[in-house]
């Protein structure tokens, strides 16, 4: 556990060509209670302005619980000028118990400006930290027609689809990556984590014989969702069809899934400005029966139903899981594997992205 945070300061501004040699100066002038320590390579990519300012205090806050070499890329590629500038910064936590009095994290911070931008490959691969594992955070829109130099050396590749305003074309840049990739870049959507917990107290509901057994015959999926956390939601819903074999269809304007023994199951997404998580409740209906998962008012569990229509309900209360990014993105880093049931999630309800 992390006892308090200390930084070195915001940034020691440095020319490329030095990185490496400040950053043993740097080191070298330390003293001998702060050791140096990295478990990954974390590159953090935006082309938001104030890319540096937000970031920075947030890498400093989850190297307290995993430790990186942190490469952070702020990019113009539409500036006028050709630009590069560059900082080191140490992020030290101190520790409880045991071991040194701080493990420190070393952060590298660009801002590449016009053609600048271009040489993202070259950046990133001259100032890794060893072999260690290269995770790479692309925050916001990705680039049509990726650049296989990058992307043949991704491990994990790490994004949030909450935030894309075309989420199709997008999904379709991600598989673009991942066949680049060849197989070797395990794509990570944060939308896709924040399920986590939501998806784990759904699938308890139908643990017991007499609610599985209704799965077959669900005739209806309604979701209340967080304003501008649609995407989330049809996440959610596709994982649904696509662990039951639902097919989505449409007539006109109405979309509905068609289930495999022939039936339609219905679905509702509602949209709320204010709900205590990016999806507050799934709702199920059956034949003579009704079941729900919903967050708490304080955000801290979900309360999860059965409701037979003759007997009495059955509920429990599971944990909700946090839903700080620092949380979300921590929860991947920490991740070793791939998530298969993602792609059949996007695909069931891809017309409707």
């Amino acid at each position: 556990m992390t006892q308090s945070v200390q930084s070195f300061s915001p940034g020691l501004p440095v020319g490329v060509g030095e990185i490496d040699r400040k950053l043993g100066e740097l080191w070298s002038a330390s003293d001998a209670g702060k050791v140096r320590a990295s478990l990954v390579n974390l590159v953090v990519y935006s082309e938001s302005s104030d890319a540096i300012a937000a970031n920075t205090p947030l890498l400093a806050e989850i190297a307290a619980d995993h430790a990186f070499r942190a490469l952070l890329v702020q990019a113009d590629p539409q500036a006028e000028k050709t630009d590069v500038e560059a900082w080191i910064t140490a992020h030290c936590h101190r520790r409880e118990s045991g071991g040194p009095k701080e493990i420190c994290s070393e952060q590298i911070t660009f801002r590449l400006e016009g053609p600048a931008a271009g040489r993202l490959p070259n950046i990133v691969f001259s100032h890794l930290d060893s072999d260690l594992p290269l995770c790479f955070w692309w925050q916001g829109e990705l680039h049509p027609e990726p650049d296989a130099r990058l992307w043949t050396r991704v491990d994990r590749l790490i994004v949030d689809s909450q935030s894309w305003s075309r989420p199709a074309p997008q999904f379709a840049i991600l598989r673009d990556i991942e066949v680049l990739g060849a197989g070797s870049c395990a794509v990570c959507d944060l939308n896709w984590t924040r399920l986590f917990h939501l998806r784990y107290a759904i699938a308890q509901i139908f643990d017991t014989p007499a609610a599985r057994a209704k799965l077959p015959r669900l005739e209806k999926v309604a979701i209340r969702h967080l304003t501008g956390h649609r995407l989330t939601a049809l996440q959610l819903l596709g994982w649904i069809a696509s662990r039951l074999g639902w097919h989505l269809e449409h007539e006109g304007q109405r979309h509905f899934f068609r289930r495999r023994d022939g039936g339609v199951a219905e679905f509702v997404l509602r949209e709320e400005a204010e709900l205590p998580a990016a999806v507050a409740s799934t709702e199920f209906r059956f034949p003579g029966a009704e079941a729900s998962a919903k967050r708490a008012d304080d955000g801290e569990f979900y309360v999860v139903e059965y409701k037979p229509a003759n007997g009495a309900p059955v509920s429990q209360m599971l944990p909700a899981g946090r839903e700080k990014i620092s949380d979300i993105l921590l929860a991947e880093l920490a991740r070793v594997g791939r998530h298969p049931l993602f792609w059949p999630a996007i695909r069931a309800v891809e017309p409707l992205l």
